[in-house]
């Protein structure tokens, strides 16, 4: 298998206060790149695990697992195109599996 695609986590921190500046810091995000496959889930297996067939759901599997929390994901440094983490694999920590967000 071939990890020639690239996922980013995102994971947004929030702005807090900082006692040593004496002033709130702005929240940032924390932006981690691994290599990945990509791959389009079938119409049968998306029926079986989610029970509806009208979104395309795209599946990364990474190869070791990430642990991390995560916010949203982009994939192939697209940042256009922000995507949903639908679910983990409890068996398989570096599968994700993923849904596009509008707007």
């Amino acid at each position: 298998m071939r990890f020639d695609d690239r996922i980013t986590f995102v994971q947004d921190v929030e702005s807090y206060y900082d006692p040593i500046q004496g002033e709130y810091v702005e929240g940032e995000k924390v932006l981690t790149t691994k290599p990945c496959n990509l791959s389009y889930l079938g119409i049968n297996r998306e029926n079986e695990l989610f029970g509806r067939t009208d979104r395309v759901t795209m599946v990364a599997r990474l190869q070791r697992p990430y642990q991390k929390r995560v916010d949203y994901v982009y994939l192939n440094d697209d940042e256009t195109k922000k995507f949903n983490v639908m679910r983990r694999s409890d068996y398989r920590k570096g599968v994700f599996y993923l849904e596009g967000i509008n707007g």
